[in-house]
């Protein structure tokens, strides 16, 4: 049985270590210091609590941890779930305990694996695969008392390496694990991910309810209208140009799937309409997706010349909220050391490069 280490001491972490222990699987649970309180707590529970489409129950994880090289010995593969903000900090904590052939996967990774890559080359770590998924493996909730809500169940998720050569022996690594598809390049697996679109749009028009609800706010159940949902479709218009500009898949606008969380004969996603949060405009649904995702999207559409002026007007409008200019220090491919590339040099980058 594989050994696999879980890196994230949020709800995804906790629900995939869960969902691993679950299955059988030696699973270890770690994460910095920092994050100390949360897994003693963990660890004194003896595990997790689950509830929602997981189930109530409980399930034991022998190994909670700070010490993240005992977490990271042996281990056959390492999932990371922190948010892309700390990508950089993350993969210099990990690097010095992974083995040369170490199989590395972000859970969600916002293009984050250029990062990993480039610390794990200049460790010497040159055969070590890093990748990343489509979208969060589960939409989850680390509650107060340990417990994890979980809003959905995995579904296969597609996945890609960088450089893309690399996603085959990803898929392989995690055969039995989780069922993986391969993408084109982390460029396909990043901008095809929920993320890009559905937390800007729904925080940015719901902003005075998130900010003024006396009770817990649930944006999924009451912050999806036909304001919210024409608004994704005309995102998404803007995002299929640039797909077609790069060569890769475009993935269906959730507008559809939106309008039945409006629909009260479909219960189909009451689990996920359940989902908490969030409660403040400074929550990572706006700080972790706008600079970490939908900047580095706007500033790959601009190296290709497609307009995407709702991007651009959306990330401007919670900047002028949070006082924050989210494009000047987010994941762009200038702060990338990037931003002299060609277009088609961009493309090709991402799906060949390191």
């Amino acid at each position: 049985m594989k050994k696999i280490t879980v890196v994230g001491a949020g709800g995804t972490g906790h629900t995939i270590a869960a969902d691993l222990a679950q299955r059988g699987f030696d699973v270890r649970l770690c994460d910095s210091e920092r994050y100390r309180e949360v897994l003693d707590r963990t660890a004194a529970n003896g595990g997790v609590r689950t509830s929602g489409q997981m189930g109530d129950g409980f399930v034991a994880l022998p190994v909670v941890t700070t010490d993240v090289a005992a977490a990271l010995k042996d281990a056959d593969l390492v999932i990371c779930c922190t948010v892309a903000n700390r990508d950089e900090q993350v993969a210099e904590m990990i690097a010095p305990y992974l083995r040369a052939d170490s199989v590395v996967l972000l859970s969600a990774g916002s293009a984050g694996s250029l990062l990993y890559r480039r610390v794990f080359d200049r460790r010497g770590l040159t055969s070590a695969v890093v990748g990343e998924t489509c979208g969060n493996m589960f939409s989850c909730r680390l509650l107060e008392d340990g417990t994890v809500f979980t809003g959905s169940v995995y579904a296969p998720k597609k996945v890609a390496a960088l450089p893309a050569s690399d996603t085959p022996r990803l898929i392989e690594a995690f055969r039995g694990v989780y069922e993986f598809t391969p993408g084109v390049s982390i460029l396909d697996t990043a901008f095809n991910a929920p993320n890009l679109m559905g937390h800007l749009v729904l925080c940015t028009l719901n902003a005075g309810a998130i900010e003024t609800s006396q009770d817990t706010y649930y944006v999924f159940r009451q912050g999806v209208s036909r304001s919210s949902v024409n608004l994704l479709d005309a995102l998404w218009a803007e995002k299929k140009a640039v797909m077609d500009r790069l060569g890769l898949p475009c993935s269906p606008s959730p507008a559809p799937r939106y309008r039945k969380f409006m629909d009260p004969n479909e219960h189909r996603f009451d689990a996920f309409k359940s989902l908490a949060g969030p409660d403040k405009l400074t929550n990572r649904y706006i700080t972790e997706d706008t600079p970490m995702l939908d900047c580095l999207f706007i500033s790959v559409a601009r190296k290709l010349g497609v307009p995407v002026p709702l991007f651009e007007s959306m990330v401007n409008v919670v900047s002028a909220i949070n006082q924050t200019d989210y494009y000047a220090e987010g994941r762009t491919l200038e702060n990338l050391c990037l931003g002299e590339l060609s277009a088609d040099e961009v493309v090709d980058f991402f799906r060949t490069r390191r």
